[in-house]
Order: structure tokens, then C-alpha cells, then sequence
């Protein structure tokens, strides 16, 4: 199995210019544990944020006006991210994730960003694919 039989596709991304609560609200209203963080000139890879990250970088108080400007995902996103592309092996994959601890991998072509993994999406797979199997990535 590849990344690509797992993958969720339309994937959204947001900006590193994004506000922390803009990218806050997608993420709950859409059910997502993090999200990438693509350029705005080309849509290359440049990070991911999670809500891990968001929370850290909320502070307590919006900066008042004309004082500091309010913090966005560039403040707060993990960078460099790991991401694999679409034919890379399924098993190799899971095992990074749970090794390294990665919540959400991106999966990318070229420079662009085609889908993302995440633990869910394995568990996905394998209530699809397995139901009452054994484990075969």
C-alpha cells in the first residue's frame, strides 16, 4: 500500500500570514488536528501548524493598536515539516509517525502540496480495508 491509497486529497492549507485565530476556527470547524503552511507566491511547503501550536502562541491578549503586530502561523508553525510523496510505502510511513510522534504528515508532488496523512486516516484505511484483520500495510 502507498501513501496515496491513504492519503486525504482537497487538502486545505493556509498562509504563514494567517492569523492564529483565522487558522484556529478552520481547524475546529473542519475537524482537523493541524494543517500546512504553504508560501503564497508559489504554494511550496513551508511548515505545519497544529493546535499544539496555536495554543502556544496565542498569549494572553491581542496587541493593542498601533503597538506590535498580532502574532500569525509564521510565529508559530513547525518548520522544516516532514512530507513524503504519493508512492511512498504505507508501512514505512505509519512507522515514522508513530516514532517520530507526527500527527500529520503532507504529501506532496513537486512542490505542491496533494494530500496529507494523519493517524486517523490510517485508522480509516484499515476499518475499510481490515475490518477484524490483521494489520497489512
Amino acid at each position: 500500500m502507498k501513501a496515496r491509497d491513504i492519503m486525504s486529497g482537497n487538502v486545505v492549507t493556509v498562509s504563514s500570514a494567517a492569523s492564529i485565530p483565522d487558522v484556529a476556527r478552520i481547524l475546529v470547524e473542519r475537524g482537523f488536528t493541524s494543517i500546512p503552511v504553504v508560501d503564497d507566491d508559489d504554494g511550496r511547503l513551508i511548515g505545519i501548524v497544529s493546535e499544539a501550536d496555536l495554543l502556544r502562541g496565542w498569549g494572553v491578549a491581542s496587541p493593542a493598536p498601533g503597538r506590535r503586530r498580532e502574532r500569525t502561523v509564521a510565529d508559530v508553525m513547525t518548520t522544516p515539516v516532514e512530507s513524503l510523496a504519493p508512492g511512498a510505502d504505507a508501512s514505512a510511513l505509519v512507522t515514522m509517525m508513530i516514532d517520530e510522534k507526527i500527527r500529520c504528515i503532507p504529501i506532496t508532488e513537486g512542490t505542491g502540496v496533494v494530500g496529507v496523512i494523519t493517524l486517523r486516516d490510517v485508522l480509516r484505511t484499515l476499518i475499510r480495508d481490515v475490518p477484524g484483520g490483521e494489520l497489512r500495510l
